[in-house]
């Protein structure tokens, strides 16, 4: 059913959902423009947390003006319901892009896609919010369903939904998508920062050029917890031989468990494939 904002926006129809939220296209009449909705779950409106962090991504997308992350149109509390009103992408998910239309991505084409997403995180993480601690913003939960292509072949960052401002204390609870996630982000007792996205980016591009996820999705959550942990991803050279070597390089430092051993910022992931693309 679909939320009532009243008589602006004319619903068309649910077009995704995820752990907090759904979103469903519906056409702007003041502007003529499509725009996507989301709206917090009503079995979460009495969690504290989970509301505040929705208010947040609003601030987050409000100030985020970047090419390569969706633009916020609007933000809107109706009964008690928050709801944000983005730009519509008319696109598919980078894993619908994988699994559907190229399996590994070829090379030329995997460091365009990757360098406008690293680009798009790299401006958050400098990008100064006024909320306390956002003195940039952290994702958090970067992985291929929360990137769209276009049709076009543009690139769009979406969900901040459980982003941390650089200086904000941390959540005393894991959250995340557990095969993206570094060895930090699953000890509620350490902090967390860019080099912790800048892991999640380098199983992104393994599974990018592979196809293929770094660890088996048939292993308990201990068993992936234990693996990313203590385990190297595994090599792109065994899951998808076309690979270009110079990715496993990249994909080695970024997934560093150590994270003084990663690159330490997105600054100097692109430079590495700058030297790629100079090859």
């Amino acid at each position: 059913m679909f939320p009532d904002l009243g008589s602006q926006y004319e619903f068309i129809k649910e077009i995704g959902s995820g752990g907090s939220g759904v979103v469903n296209l519906a056409i702007d009449k003041h502007s003529g423009f499509l725009v996507a909705v989301k709206s917090l779950l009503d079995y979460h409106l009495k969690d504290k947390i989970i509301f505040d962090k929705f208010k947040v991504e609003a601030n987050i997308y409000l100030m985020l003006n970047h090419p390569n992350i969706v633009s916020l149109k609007d933000f809107i509390i109706k009964d008690g319901t928050p709801h944000l009103v983005q730009e519509y992408v008319d696109s598919i998910t980078l894993d619908e892009y994988i699994n559907k239309v190229t399996g590994p991505i070829p090379t030329k084409r995997s460091i365009e896609i990757f360098k406008d997403i690293v680009y798009a995180i790299d401006y958050a993480h400098n990008k100064k919010i006024p909320i306390d601690g956002y003195e940039g913003v952290l994702h958090l939960d970067i992985k291929p369903g929360n990137v769209l292509v276009s049709k076009n072949g543009k690139i769009k960052i979406i969900d901040y939904g459980i982003s941390k401002g650089i200086n904000e204390d941390r959540d005393d609870k894991i959250m995340g998508s557990p095969m993206y996630m570094s060895p930090e982000q699953l000890d509620v007792t350490k902090e967390l920062d860019k080099r912790t996205d800048i892991y999640a980016l380098g199983v992104l591009l393994h599974n990018m050029v592979t196809a293929s996820l770094p660890y088996s999705k048939n292993i308990s959550q201990e068993k992936l917890f234990e693996k990313i942990n203590y385990t190297s991803l595994l090599r792109t050279s065994d899951l998808y031989p076309g690979v270009d070597e110079r990715f496993q390089i990249i994909i080695d430092k970024a997934t560093q468990k150590d994270p003084n051993r990663r690159y330490q910022s997105c600054n100097d992931l692109i430079n590495a494939f700058e030297e790629i693309e100079c090859l």
